[in-house]
């Protein structure tokens, strides 16, 4: 499913391309995924060693993980075929995301997002395909773990397939409401309150078997914590619509509040710090050379216990050199801007001769943001 993951991620490499990555939510996911399984086959066939239950167990969830994954790949190859930017599949505690550029029509948005669903539903036939097989050949071991694995994708395709966000239900609600409407920030919005309604609603479901039904405590507690995670994804895709709404029509230079004044390559880090990061609270100071924009020098780099000491290190040791950055027009969409900011600290604007204009922090953006609405310029954003 495509939710929006946690936590620090670590890159594993490439898949057709894509950068796969994990966070350590997976790990424990994985961890419990092993457990669940062995206790169920270590009670199915108790006749058996415990050895051969823990072999089923691993092979189970590397099956789950596996189908997973191909979720999310069937993801990102559509989106790719669509013209979508996909930047990096992510697994974490809660399944996987595929990270991407919003498709520019509904019908990319509808081809994108149902393709992970449909993967499951095809993998069902696969499994259930091995299971009969397995059946046949008395491979007693096999058929159980091929046949539930079939339930299990069976379980995914179908939960992912709700009309409600942030799920891909949501998102194909959304391509639906987009195509009928033409706005595209309408229809995000009516899949968020359809996404907070389900996540209420498991919340309250959960509530109700911790409370009330004998020996519900874990299951309780699982359905109170998916609900929490839809419900607070959302929310965030409210607060997204609310941003589309706010910034549709506006140029990448909208995003820009305070402008630092440039330093040369032997500014003390000391200095950085003391005159323009604390006095001047910017987020990004450019580093000339020769009076040419050499990189830029992050708050985040050089903030911190110990930084006002440091008085070995320059802008030119610490800054980002500016072809690692990403660049874009001042006149750029500023909502494409927003995107690139979901995976990078900073975004480099420049003027039509290529001359450094600013840069836009995520910081920078949550200062337009609340002038917005203290000015009452959009609609005020999403809530439940």
């Amino acid at each position: 499913m495509t939710m929006l993951p946690s936590g620090h991620r670590i890159r594993l490499g490439r898949i057709f391309g894509i950068p796969l990555e994990i966070t350590a939510s997976w790990v424990l996911l994985s961890m419990l995924a092993v457990w669940s399984f062995w206790a169920r086959y270590a009670t199915v066939f108790h006749h058996r060693t415990d050895g051969i239950a823990i072999v089923m167990a691993v092979v189970a969830t590397v099956l789950l993980t596996g189908s997973i994954l191909v979720h999310e790949l069937a993801h990102g190859l559509v989106g790719r075929w669509r013209g979508l930017r996909v930047s990096a599949i992510t697994l974490y505690f809660f399944g996987g995301a595929t990270t991407a550029s919003d498709p520019a029509t509904p019908v990319d948005e509808l081809l994108f997002t149902a393709s992970g669903p449909v993967v499951n539903l095809v993998l069902v036939l696969v499994f259930w395909g091995i299971t009969g097989l397995a059946d046949h050949g008395h491979a007693v071991a096999i058929a159980q773990v091929t046949g539930e694995e079939a339930w299990l994708n069976l379980l995914l395709g179908l939960f992912n397939l709700v009309p409600a966000a942030p799920l891909d239900g949501g998102h194909v609600l959304e391509s639906v409401v987009w195509r009928v409407t033409k706005d595209r920030a309408r229809a995000v919005n009516v899949a968020a309150r359809a996404g907070a309604g389900v996540g209420g609603a498991l919340i309250g479901v959960g509530v109700l078997e911790l409370l009330f039904v004998r020996g519900g405590l874990f299951d309780g507690l699982w359905l109170g914590l998916i609900g929490y995670v839809l419900l607070e994804g959302a929310r965030s895709a409210g607060a997204r619509a609310w941003v589309e709404t706010a910034l549709r029509g506006q140029q990448a230079r909208v995003l820009l509040t305070d402008h630092a004044q440039p330093v040369t390559k032997d500014t003390s880090v000391r200095w950085l710090v003391y005159a323009e990061f604390l006095r001047h609270h910017v987020d990004a100071v450019p580093v000339e050379d020769d009076g040419r924009t050499v990189g830029i020098v992050l708050a985040g780099d050089v903030m911190g216990p110990g930084a006002t000491a440091d008085s070995e290190r320059t802008a030119g040791d610490v800054m980002h050199p500016l072809g690692q950055l990403p660049t874009e027009p001042a006149t750029a969409d500023a909502i494409e801007v927003l995107r690139l900011l979901a995976d990078h600290p900073v975004v480099v604007l420049v003027d039509e001769t290529g001359r450094l204009v600013g840069a836009v922090s995520q910081r920078q953006v949550g200062l337009v943001l609340d002038r917005l609405r203290a000015l009452g310029a959009s609609p005020a954003p999403f809530t439940r």
